[in-house]
């Protein structure tokens, strides 16, 4: 039981020594009034350093002139975020980024984990391009191994895969030509496909079973990037009047004893154009497979490829790669796991280095023009200033790119939903904050 006396007496000393304390703890709150209780970001050249990340707060820029940001983007985001509806019931992280001034804009969870959907094409994407170079080639190859006489190889056939998704009649005829400028029209011994660039298995890793029936099988033989390579090719020998045996079999190419006929390549330009404008699955897994090639390992498995990403993630981006989950290159994976800071990060450090962003920026979607963004932000101060991918998988909507702002600075952002009621609610909050992000 307290004395009565001693709290009379105490109650002045209270008094002083919380008048203390507020007096030195008013330059912080000071600070915390300045942001509207956001978390300050502190600019640390290359990086930036965060007092603290959490779901429900926000991270701003300290205003100033040299950034130039208008407030009324701030308080429109804010807004929207405090009264959209379908945040009621699901989850938003997104960081935008003032590529000028070098500062960040505004910020709100962007550190959550969270489903990237085929915004993870652009880190596939980013890390070829780092880690293959931008003259990279497809190849895919036409062996012989034997003598001809009197117009029969005495020998066999081997076709090397390159998982190419562009190989096509030009190709096919290419290696029909090959064969018959050596004067082969008959082919006696087998006919063999060395398909070892990647493992056997037909879906990416963490892919649901029923997609098997949506995506195309992710075989390294493709012909207009469908299966049925061989039985394309035994149709060019027969109307070339080459004679084949009826079957052919798997096997890798021998380490000698063979002659190159034909190498039929494609540029990573073109790969890109249509992974990322048109978010083509296949071609993004293609690309992933040719990350984990390098490894030189006979059917090499998702793990390979993977091993570059965080390569690419731990030396360039300098995050630490276990913080993440990539275990495919197009981002259906149900194990797939990144943050909008993440993708930020690689969008800043592509645009800072000219023989990565002249590869990938043009490959993006452009909004209200082509691509995935052909029907989004058809006018406005959006339309065609958003350069940026889509993602969208069931209850995800993610989108990720550069636009130009109102005051002229060139800005990367990032967007992620997760858990999402309506997809159309979702595109609609980003195109907005972009047309105010714009204007």
């Amino acid at each position: 039981m307290t004395d009565p006396i001693q709290d009379r007496f105490y109650s002045p000393l209270r008094l002083i020594f919380l008048s203390l304390c507020a007096l030195l703890l008013m330059p912080s709150l000071a600070i915390e009034g300045s942001t509207q209780s956001a978390v300050v970001a502190v600019q640390v050249r290359d990086t930036v350093t965060y007092a603290a990340d959490t779901t429900g707060t926000d991270t701003v820029a300290q205003a100033s002139p040299e950034i130039g940001w208008p407030q009324s983007f701030i308080d429109e985001v804010r807004y929207q975020v405090s009264h959209a509806d379908f945040l009621k019931s699901s989850q938003v992280g997104m960081l935008f980024y003032d590529l000028t001034a070098d500062s960040v804009l505004y910020g709100y969870g962007e550190h959550q984990l969270m489903r990237p959907a085929s915004v993870l094409k652009t880190l596939t994407a980013s890390a070829a391009l780092s880690q293959l170079g931008g003259s990279y080639q497809y190849q895919t190859c036409l062996y012989i191994k034997g003598e001809v006489a009197d117009s029969v190889l005495q020998g066999d056939v081997y076709i090397v895969a390159g998982f190419d998704p562009r190989f096509g009649s030009d190709d096919m005829q290419a290696f029909v030509q090959a064969l018959k400028d050596q004067g082969i029209y008959r082919i006696a011994g087998q006919v063999y496909t060395d398909v070892s660039i990647k493992d056997t298995t037909t879906l990416g890793n963490g892919w649901l079973w029923h997609w098997a029936n949506d995506e195309i099988p992710l075989t390294p033989l493709l012909y207009n990037g469908h299966e049925g390579f061989m039985q394309k090719f035994y149709e060019y020998l027969d109307e070339e009047g080459i004679l084949h045996p009826a079957t052919f079999a798997r096997a890798m190419l021998p380490s000698g004893g063979t002659r190159l006929l034909v190498s039929r390549t494609h540029s990573i330009d073109q790969i890109l154009m249509r992974m990322l404008k048109e978010s083509d699955n296949l071609y993004a897994e293609s690309l992933f497979c040719q990350l984990g090639a390098q490894d030189h390992t006979p059917y090499a498995d998702f793990t390979h490829g993977q091993r570059y990403i965080k390569r690419f993630i731990h030396d360039n981006l300098r995050l630490d790669p276990n913080d993440y989950e990539v275990t495919d290159g197009c981002g259906l994976s149900t194990y797939d796991l990144l943050s909008p800071y993440l993708i930020v990060r690689m969008l800043r450090y592509v645009h800072s280095n000219p023989n990565l962003y002249l590869h990938l920026y043009p490959s993006l979607p452009v909004a209200g023009q082509d691509g995935t963004l052909r029907n989004r932000m058809k006018s406005g101060t959006a339309f065609t200033n958003v350069h940026a991918k889509t993602g969208s998988v069931r209850r995800v909507v993610t989108l990720a790119g550069y636009c130009q702002a109102a005051n002229g600075h060139e800005v990367c952002f990032a967007i992620f939903h997760q858990n999402v009621n309506s997809s159309r609610q979702a595109r609609n909050f980003d195109d907005h904050l972009l047309q105010v992000l714009t204007r």
